[in-house]
């Protein structure tokens, strides 16, 4: 006999009805399907590993309310940022190290860039395994060869430096986020697909005018969004978005056609100190603007 669904359950089904997308099984494992076109790829997965901004207590990783330090699995072999809790990530999820080929870096604060995770993550890869590619600035690919040269493939990225992985094609695009070497610029990610195409904007406030321009005519069939705060007011919008600037970003992209009412916005990045500690209310507060509030460990799928 099927069992009855939560509550919780319910109210997901019903927003992800709304946004075009399908559960296909109890563990958050999501099928959105961009376009109307059929695809005959096969679909692209998106894996929240760790969804948490730089305030939660990581000492206490796997408690309730405490997420990850943020770190995204891309179509099973592809990882955005190695933070605070990047082995972690893995081990709480089952990643084997092994699956992995390329390791991208958003920027080089220490919650998406860590020395000592990264060369946890390499140690759990075997010796005959071809190095792991990494993507980064070169100022995180320096701090990386000082301990760790001859360990990966390293790969400089500026603003506008377009590179393949495997089936996709990422588009280095700039942030508004402030780093402590001023030279170094935090990116954002246009992620092309066979199955739609993917914005990564993790961390950063607004969306810059060269990002836009970079963007083009593509239009964007999921956004994963810095949603740091939820109420509008606090001091860290000069590099972290709240609700209100996702949807003053989402009115000004559908004016382009960018995006429409089938884009997906997931957000995430979540602070501890800045979103209702109640989870229920959490999700309700993106559920009634019709998206989706990221979890660590929850999937979803390009189709």
């Amino acid at each position: 006999m099927a069992r009855p669904l939560s509550r919780r359950m319910l109210f997901q089904k019903s927003l992800l009805a709304c946004a075009g997308l399908t559960a296909l099984d109890a563990q958050h494992l999501w099928a959105m399907h961009p376009a109307d076109d059929v695809r005959s790829a096969e679909p692209v997965t998106i894996r929240t590993v760790g969804t948490g901004a730089a305030d939660h207590d990581w000492k206490r990783l796997g408690e309730p309310g405490v997420r990850g330090s943020a770190c995204t699995l891309i179509d099973g072999h592809i990882l955005i940022d190695c933070g605070t809790t990047g082995s972690a990530n893995l081990v709480r999820f089952s990643i084997d190290p092994h699956t992995l080929t390329d390791l991208v870096i958003t920027h080089s604060h220490d919650d998406h860039f860590n020395v000592s995770e990264i060369r946890k993550v390499l140690d759990g890869r075997s010796p005959d395994q071809p190095p792991m590619g990494l993507w980064a600035s070169p100022q995180a690919l320096t701090k990386l060869n000082q301990t760790l040269e001859g360990r990966f493939i390293g790969h400089a990225l500026v603003s506008g430096t377009a590179f393949d992985i495997g089936r996709l094609r990422f588009t280095a695009l700039p942030a508004n986020h402030l780093l402590s070497d001023p030279t170094e610029q935090a990116l954002h990610f246009l992620i092309e697909t066979p199955c739609g195409n993917l914005l990564y904007a993790l961390d950063g406030a607004w969306m810059l005018k060269r990002s836009r321009q970079l963007i083009g005519q593509k239009h964007l069939d999921m956004i994963i969004w810095d949603a740091t705060m939820s109420e509008t007011g606090d001091f860290r919008i000069f590099e972290h978005n709240d609700l209100l600037m996702i949807s003053q970003m989402m009115r000004a992209l559908k004016t382009t056609k960018a995006v429409n009412a089938k884009t997906v916005c997931i957000l995430n990045h979540i602070a501890r100190t800045l979103w209702p500690a109640d989870l229920n209310q959490a999700e309700k507060l993106a559920a009634e603007r019709g998206w989706i509030l990221a979890a660590d460990g929850m999937t979803f799928e390009l189709r």
